[in-house]
Parts: C-alpha cells; sequence; structure tokens
C-alpha cells in the first residue's frame, strides 16, 4: 500500500455476517442504498462493510460507530444470541480491520452515501462518529431541545413558597405518624423545578425522587388561578412504571389535586399518541402536548428515537421534569440518553442527585452491596453477597448447577415456597398482590439461567399438567403495542377463570376492569421469570436473580446492580465468583455523542424570539 493511500479491509461481507458480526437487516439495508444512492459506481466493499456496521451497531444499543476509539472493542457483542459463547473467531475478524480512527479515508470516497450532516445523505460521518442519518438526527434534535430547555432563564419564585419547601411535613406510612422532613437534596430538587423549565433528579431506589416531584405539583397546584387548573401530564416508558408513578403521586397530592388538571399516568407511547402504521406521533412540533408540565419516571429507561420524539411534542413554555437512576440499565434500544445528560456539563444547573434511600436501612446488605456494585468493588461485592446470608437477605447459589434439563432442587423448591400464594389467588387483585412478592430475574433470554428456559422451566414446577398454551394462573407479557384493545409492550398480565364469560379463561391486566380474550391478544410471552431489562420501573418483594456461569458481554455492572436493586426485602443471587466479579468490573458502554453535542455543539444556539425559545411561566400560575 502507497503512502497515505486508505487501508483496505482484509475481509469480506459474508465473513462478517457468520461471525455474528452483521444481520441480514445490515446487509440488506446497506444493498438497497448502495442501489439508491450509487447506481452503477457502486464504493468499494470495504466501505460497504463499513457502512453495514454502522447500521448494526444501532442493533446493539449504539447511536452511531465511534471511529474516535483505538480499537473496535464496541463491536464485541454478542448479535444472534445473548448466550455466552466462545468469541475468538469474532476476535480474529475484528483484528484484520484497520485501526477505527484510520478509516476516514475510506469513507471520503464515498460521498454519495457519507456527509457532514448538511447535504442529505443515509450516513453522517461528525465529530468522528458515523451515524445512520436518522440517529444523528434524534441526537442534534435532543442536544437543541435541551439546551435550549436548559438555557431558558429561571423564574423568579416567590419567597413564601420557597420558604413553604423547608417547611413541608410528610407522613409516610409504616412511620407511625411521625413527622418526616425532605431531605435537603429532595427539597432541591422541588426548588429547581419551581424556578427552571429543565429538572433532571437522578438518585437510586426509594430516594424519594417521585415523593419529590409530587411536592412540586402541590406547590404548583397552591398557586394556580381558580378555573384555571394546571395541566399536569405524567408519563413512564412502560404501564407498570406508569401505575406506580400515578399511585405515589395521587398518594402524595392528595385534595391538593382539585387544583390540578391531573390525568391519569400513561406510556409514553399513549401519551403521545401513535398514528397508525408509522413510527411517528400525533403530539410534534405542530401539535404539542396540552399541558404545562411534564413528569417522566424510569427515563433511564428512554431510548434516543423516543426522547427526540418527547421532546418535539413539548409546547416553548412546558416544564419537564425527567425522573430517573442513571446508574440503571440503559435502554434496550439505542442510546443512553439519561447517563449523557447527566454527565453533561451544560445541565449541571439542572440536575439534581438523590443520596438518602429510604427504601433500604444503613444495615441492609442488600443497600451495601448495590453500593459495592455500583462503585465497581468487584471483591468487596462478592464479600458482601456472601455475608448476606447470616440474615437471609442475600442467599449465594451456584448457577452452574443450572443444567440443559431439570433446575437444581433448591431452585425449584424456593420457587414452589414464593409463588404459593401466586397459585392460590382467586381474584386477579389477589394475583397480582401476590406476584409483587417475588419475581424470577435473568440476565439473559437464552441459555441454561435464560429466562426462555427459565420459564419453561417454572412451568413444569408449578402446572406440570397444564394442557395447551393458556392455563389457568399462567403470567403472560405483552411484547408489542396494540392499540385496537389498548394493550402495550410491557403490560403484565394473569390468565384465569372469568365469570363474565361463562368461567371461561381470559387474560386479566392491572387497572383494567374488563378482561382480555385469549385469542385477542397481542403478541405475548411467559412471565414467571423477566430478564433484568424487562424488570426495570418494577420492584418487587424479594427477587431471584440468575446470572451466568460464565462471563457474557451483556453481564455488566449496570445489569447487575439493577437486578438487585427490584427487591425490598432480599435477594437470591445464583451465581458463580469469577462471572459475578467480571461483571461487576465491566461497565455498559454505549457509543453516542449527545455529551459532546450539550457541552461543545457544532451549531449555533437559536437565537432569543425564535420559534424555540420562551419563558418558564405555567398556564393558570399567579407567579
Amino acid at each position: 500500500m502507497t503512502a497515505g493511500a486508505a487501508p483496505r479491509l482484509a475481509a469480506t461481507m459474508p465473513a462478517f455476517y457468520e461471525a455474528g458480526l452483521l444481520r441480514d437487516l445490515d446487509v440488506q439495508t446497506v444493498s438497497a442504498l448502495v442501489r439508491i444512492f450509487c447506481g452503477a459506481s457502486p464504493p468499494a466493499p470495504e466501505i460497504q462493510i463499513l457502512l453495514a456496521l454502522a447500521i448494526g451497531a444501532t442493533g446493539a444499543g449504539h447511536a452511531c460507530l465511534d471511529l474516535n476509539r483505538p480499537d473496535w472493542r464496541q463491536l464485541q457483542r454478542v448479535r444472534h444470541d445473548d448466550e455466552p459463547t466462545d468469541s475468538a473467531s469474532r476476535t480474529a475478524l475484528l483484528a484484520r480491520l484497520p485501526a477505527p480512527p484510520a478509516v476516514h479515508a475510506l469513507l471520503s470516497a464515498a460521498a454519495p452515501l457519507v456527509g457532514d450532516g448538511a447535504a442529505d445523505r443515509p450516513f453522517v460521518l461528525a465529530a468522528g462518529r458515523l451515524y445512520l442519518r436518522r440517529f444523528w438526527n434524534y441526537e442534534n434534535q435532543v442536544a437543541r431541545q435541551l439546551r435550549r430547555m436548559a438555557q431558558t432563564p429561571d423564574q423568579a419564585v416567590p419567597s413564601e413558597i420557597l420558604a413553604a419547601v423547608d417547611a413541608l411535613v410528610l407522613r409516610k406510612p409504616g412511620s407511625g405518624g411521625a413527622p418526616l422532613k425532605l431531605a435537603p437534596a429532595q427539597a432541591e430538587a422541588v426548588r429547581r423545578g419551581l424556578r427552571g423549565q429543565l429538572t433532571i433528579v437522578t438518585g437510586g431506589p426509594g430516594t424519594g425522587k417521585t415523593t419529590a416531584a409530587a411536592i412540586l405539583l402541590q406547590l404548583l397546584a397552591r398557586e394556580t388561578t381558580p378555573g384555571q387548573p394546571l395541566r399536569v401530564r405524567l408519563a413512564a416508558p412502560t404501564g407498570k412504571a406508569a401505575a406506580r408513578l400515578d399511585e405515589s403521586v395521587r398518594g402524595e397530592i392528595g385534595a391538593l389535586g382539585a387544583a390540578l388538571d391531573l390525568k391519569p399516568a400513561a406510556t409514553l407511547d399513549r401519551l403521545l399518541k401513535p398514528r397508525r402504521d408509522s413510527p411517528y406521533f400525533q403530539h410534534d412540533r405542530d401539535h404539542p402536548l396540552p399541558a404545562d408540565i411534564v413528569v417522566v419516571d424510569e427515563a433511564s429507561m428512554i431510548d434516543l428515537p423516543k426522547m427526540a420524539k418527547l421532546l418535539d411534542a413539548l409546547g416553548t413554555q412546558t416544564r419537564l421534569v425527567l425522573l430517573g437512576d442513571k446508574n440503571q440499565l440503559a435502554s434496550v434500544e439505542p442510546g443512553s440518553v439519561m447517563a449523557e445528560i447527566c454527565d453533561a456539563r451544560t445541565l449541571q444547573p439542572c440536575l439534581v442527585e438523590l443520596t438518602e434511600s429510604k427504601r433500604f436501612g444503613d444495615a441492609s446488605v442488600v443497600k451495601l452491596l448495590a453500593a459495592a456494585v455500583n462503585d465497581m468493588r468487584s471483591d468487596e461485592a462478592w464479600r458482601i453477597a456472601l455475608s448476606g446470608a447470616d440474615e437471609r437477605q442475600i442467599v449465594v447459589r451456584d448457577s452452574g448447577r443450572f443444567g440443559r434439563k431439570e433446575p437444581p432442587a433448591e431452585f425449584a423448591a424456593e420457587i414452589k415456597l414464593r409463588y404459593a400464594a401466586f397459585r392460590n389467588a382467586q381474584t386477579p387483585a389477589d394475583a397480582f398482590r401476590a406476584l409483587a412478592q417475588f419475581r424470577v430475574l435473568c440476565a439473559l433470554r437464552r441459555g441454561p439461567t435464560g429466562a426462555d428456559r427459565i420459564n419453561a422451566a417454572i412451568e413444569d414446577v408449578l402446572f406440570p399438567h397444564r394442557r395447551g398454551e393458556f392455563y389457568d394462573h399462567r403470567v403472560i407479557l405483552v411484547n408489542k403495542n396494540d392499540y385496537e384493545i389498548h394493550l402495550y409492550n410491557g403490560d403484565v398480565g394473569v390468565v384465569l377463570p372469568d365469570p363474565e364469560r361463562g368461567g371461561s379463561l381470559a387474560a386479566f391486566f392491572e387497572g383494567r376492569p374488563r378482561s382480555v380474550p385469549c385469542r385477542l391478544l397481542p403478541e405475548h410471552e411467559t412471565a414467571f421469570a423477566l430478564t433484568v431489562h424487562k424488570a426495570q420501573g418494577s420492584g418487587f418483594g424479594r427477587v431471584a436473580v440468575l446470572l451466568p456461569d460464565r462471563d457474557s458481554p451483556i453481564l455488566t455492572r449496570e445489569l447487575i446492580y439493577t437486578a438487585i436493586t427490584r427487591t425490598e426485602t432480599g435477594v437470591e443471587l445464583w451465581c458463580e465468583e469469577q462471572a459475578f466479579k467480571a461483571g461487576v468490573a465491566k461497565r455498559t458502554e454505549r457509543s453516542m455523542g449527545l455529551k459532546d453535542q450539550l457541552d461543545e455543539p457544532p451549531w449555533a444556539d437559536a437565537p432569543p424570539g425564535s420559534k424555540k425559545t420562551g419563558g418558564v411561566t405555567g398556564r393558570g400560575l399567579n407567579w
């Protein structure tokens, strides 16, 4: 190769496909784009491979292919399944690629396909990152909107309102009626919400994020003009998280809720109202949400496209309060939006972090374990997990005992014990109460400890004589939105005899007064065991956490932290020491440029008076 020439890739597209580094979708999409944009002059095969890898990266949760890194570590994630496997062939193939920074010369020869964002090209190369254009558009839009909201001047708040924050007294169930004051960080979160258009509240389970949001709404309610209630919209990524948010906020607001136009909490999809057979929503820039303040819980689960569409649907004066745990797992779809915005220097004035957890006592072994995992102290985390057996808060068992057939006897015994109340439940309400007391959480979808196999094993333990797909007391999880019958991805149901249907089996869902005939259910799966991703936004009395007995790209600090913090009382942890420590020592890595665009935008901010600027005075407020 002559000096200055672009490096050549020593592999072919089929080789990357066979190694699991590319999907059919990646290959076919690049082939279609080459035909459309290049005609009879297609780019070199190595360029097509790079473009396919950029598309494939979005399937692994990245917003882009990051060419600023010294190696291709971001491509090591397993693609075709999530069972731990030998990745030697994949590693060897990646080693044949030139280093990421060296491929700029290759991409510069792909002008019909790759641009800098100004021209209408299907790929964008910006700041050393290769994007599929729509993801670059989403990232650019989110950065612009958040910067605008953060830079909107704070509103002056009357001194008596600020004084009311410090004087507030809470009375919580289980406190014996004793008055409780807001934690200092909670009070600061409320004050931030009173002043600014954008408020970001992060903190672990039980730190009082939704309490702070409810107090903010209480204070706003006190100052609304009679006849003009403040329009409040509550939302979360999943139905379960939305229901928990609604219950928490309404419990705090009490009688003051009459001064608010407060609709029931909804999933983000239901809030934005999808257009039939379209990836877009009815509420957008031209048809904004009729809201003065939008509160969104479990924001760590929001992917980049959904965050862009949420921000696009906000009016120029609408306040936004984002609640979430920046240390939890990132969204299943591309992006780690919550983590990026919490790290962005530009948004620090809008950010409040809560650290005082009321879910776990200071002596809680679960709390100590979560802190050690979050800090990536792997040896200490393992010692804490082993010490928890003294108080039965944490029981550690060997996940290597899960074979290809029957589960370990201890696991089967635990399943019979913990699901006994659920099996005996006669009404939907009793069934859902029992389900809230225990759940099995799996790190993987496939493999000996994967959710697919564990669900089948649990069914064999609990219902060995079941017949057919639908049986009495089957737990199901909806996987696809159905706007006709109003069931959405993430909704959990229980199959029970329905007296109103002559005792025939039907599916019941929390918060839904009528059952759904089994034949009308959208795409769904059995859900006695959930993946940790699916369990985000939920909390259970006790959990059994099943980790693989070998290291896996999916087994990370964030996954283990999220799994163990789903419980309120204890964890049965099935794992192997080496794999557990390796997971604690490994971060989830997502490639995106949102933080950089927030802190060092490649574009000028919108000038005062443009369509996207405005104050934060809420409708109906006296101040």
